[in-house]
């Protein structure tokens, strides 16, 4: 659509040009319109005058000279005026130049200044980074200010611009740190199922989801000797980092422990006196550690502040085995663990988690639970390990929906075949 222009619209050059031209033209008919008006009253005062004086000249026989002294009187009045009027014409005619070229000269002093302005901010960041202050700019008015205050502004953005770089470049490396974080710490963890593939007496799956780049969770499994297996999960306080490079030691340490013959409570007081050596942060593991007798199906289980292990009987349900726990390692020297025996028959499977899968929590607050845990479970009795752990994770996205993971999810399912 086009718009209506006219002589206050456009530039500020035009616009000034326009008011001093309307402003001028207002003053010219307004001096005009009183100077006729005027002159009539004059013209008609001498009139008048004479007209008052005509009798006297009648009376003395001079009415040809009154006529010709009238007649020259005004004639000489109307030329007059007409000098007069050239002469304010003339004038009129000086302002206008005069005033129409004051104002080419102020308006360029405005505009010249804010034409750089204009230019100079629409060549950031092609051909300058940081809007400068120029002499051009100094006017010695609200124009300098205006220049001032970008050239504050430019400098505050370009401080910023560069602190956003080091900040992205240092979150850069962070995140490359991370990243070989997690797979260092994804290495340590065993990922090749089925892990024995030449035993048959019993299958298992394992899976750690972190919710940093990095986690405190861990699981392990591993032969102590040919008819022994050592199981183990366990979740490091904290998150991040420092988590990851406790679970990592917490790992080596169970583990050399158990291959070394040590007992589930034996291992537990070993582990757990190595880590308060010089424990300043006050890091403790919750640990879940059996070892299993594989032809017998007989075990020792110890339990340090961890979750409740799930077992299921062969054609049963999944059923979580509450008993009192020991305190976690890592909270103080010297503290003795319990363990107890147990027995699995052949269809039996055990399955145990971190405490992320129980307090996995939905956009309303409200946590997964075990009672959810063990729907999961039971949705599909008989599944292998695998399937078992599939079938859990993908309850809990559904619980969880789009609301953010807080906590490591980690699970492995053992099912002793006999």
């Amino acid at each position: 659509m086009r718009k209506n222009r006219n002589i206050l619209t456009g530039g500020i050059r035009q616009k000034v040009f326009g008011l001093l031209l309307i402003t001028l033209v207002l003053i010219i008919v307004t001096y005009t319109a009183v100077y006729y008006f005027q002159s009539k009253r004059v013209e008609k005062l001498v009139n008048d005058t004479y007209e008052a004086q005509k009798l006297v000249y009648i009376e003395n026989g001079l009415e040809d000279r009154f006529e010709d002294i009238r007649d020259g009187e005004v004639a000489s009045f109307q030329g007059e005026m007409f000098h007069a009027q050239n002469i304010l014409i003339l004038l009129l005619v000086f302002i206008v130049a005069f005033g129409m070229i004051s104002a080419y000269i102020i308006t360029g002093r405005i505009i010249s200044p804010l034409n750089a302005i204009t230019r100079r901010v629409a060549s950031l960041g092609v051909r300058n980074r940081q809007f400068k202050m120029e002499d051009a700019y100094r006017t010695g008015d609200e124009i300098e200010v205006l220049a001032e205050s970008f050239a504050k502004q430019s400098a505050r953005t370009m401080l910023y611009i560069d602190e956003i770089k080091t900040v992205t470049a240092e979150k850069e490396r962070i995140g490359a740190e991370l990243d070989m974080a997690k797979k260092i710490q994804a290495s340590q963890l065993p990922s090749l199922f089925p892990p024995f593939p030449d035993r048959n007496e019993f299958s298992l799956y394992a899976s750690m989801t972190p919710a940093k780049e990095v986690g405190g969770d861990f699981y392990d499994f591993f032969m102590i000797d040919h008819d022994h297996i050592g199981l183990v999960m366990a979740d490091v306080s904290g998150k991040g980092v420092p988590a990851a490079l406790l679970m990592m030691v917490a790992r080596v340490l169970i583990k050399s422990s158990l291959q070394n013959g040590d007992e589930p409570a034996e291992a537990l007081e070993n582990v757990n006196n190595q880590l308060c050596e010089g424990n300043e942060e006050g890091f403790f593991v919750t640990m879940w550690v059996a070892v299993l007798e594989i032809p017998t199906g007989k075990g020792l289980a110890a339990n340090a502040g961890h979750e409740h292990p799930v077992l299921r009987r062969a054609g049963g349900s999944y059923e979580l085995v509450i008993y009192n726990h020991s305190m976690p390692v890592g909270t103080m020297e010297g503290l003795r663990f319990k363990q107890h025996e147990f027995c699995l028959n052949p269809g039996d499977s055990i399955f145990v988690y971190t405490d992320g899968v129980a307090e996995a929590t939905n956009a309303e607050n409200e946590l997964y639970g075990t009672e959810r845990m063990l729907d999961a479970l039971n949705k599909e009795p008989d599944a292998q390990p695998e399937q078992v752990l599939t079938n859990v994770m993908d309850d809990i996205h559904s619980f969880v929906d789009e609301a953010e993971q807080f906590d490591d999810i980690t699970m492995m399912s053992f099912r002793y075949q006999g």
